[in-house]
């Protein structure tokens, strides 16, 4: 077999794989701790029923997030206010404690550089790929590499505030915050210029 053959058997396999686990297969069940048996934080959704709801919105959105974000706003207007603020509060947890230099690393890479508010959006929609995706991704940044995609084709920003725009239609007031709810330290700091070679393939996506 030559190798050009190899390299095109090889890229038919990725984009087989990548469109597989983008729009067809989830990851395997994440059976380990999530943060809210981890931290305990008080009104606080149960996680099965936040992801749940996340997991709706994105099967009726077809992988166009964008519309996962306005159909995720519409399911949360039908909650109650209390509901909601546990939604936002739980929301908030999965952000402040999946705030991981390692995590960061490799969106840097992914994305070619990635700012601070960039990667607040980027967790973001991680929690948007539902919940096995988030949970194990945290664990093996590597995964990314299966349904990755960058910033500059899939705009991250947006799903953070689907229950503040939800509780704002509701009640006409801005949703309680979540300021008591703290980040983690995020670890140790990496190399920019490292990251491009420690995940050289996030590096290579295009789409």
């Amino acid at each position: 077999m030559s190798t050009l053959t190899i390299i095109i058997l090889s890229f038919i396999a990725i984009l087989f794989l990548r469109l597989l686990f983008r729009k067809v297969v989830d990851l395997p069940a994440f059976k380990g701790p999530v943060f809210s048996d981890l931290y305990q934080v008080d009104n606080i959704m149960l996680e099965e029923n936040f992801w749940n709801i996340i997991h709706s919105a994105g099967r009726e959105a077809k992988g166009n997030y964008q519309l996962q974000c306005n159909l995720l706003t519409e399911k949360l207007e039908l909650l109650s206010t209390e509901e909601i603020i546990k939604f936002n509060r739980l929301f908030s947890l999965l952000m402040a404690k999946s705030f991981s230099y390692k995590i960061w690393e490799a969106a840097y890479a992914l994305n070619g550089g990635c700012s601070d508010d960039a990667f607040e959006y980027f967790r973001s929609w991680l929690i948007a790929q539902g919940r096995n995706k988030f949970y194990w991704t945290l664990r093996y940044p590597r995964l990314l590499f299966l349904f990755g995609v960058k910033e500059m084709i899939v705009n991250y920003e947006g799903i953070d505030y689907c229950s503040r725009d939800a509780f704002e239609n509701k009640t006409g007031n801005d949703i309680p915050d979540t300021f008591d709810i703290d980040y983690a330290d995020g670890g140790e700091l990496f190399k920019e210029n490292a990251a491009f070679f420690k995940y050289p393939e996030l590096a290579l996506l295009t789409w």
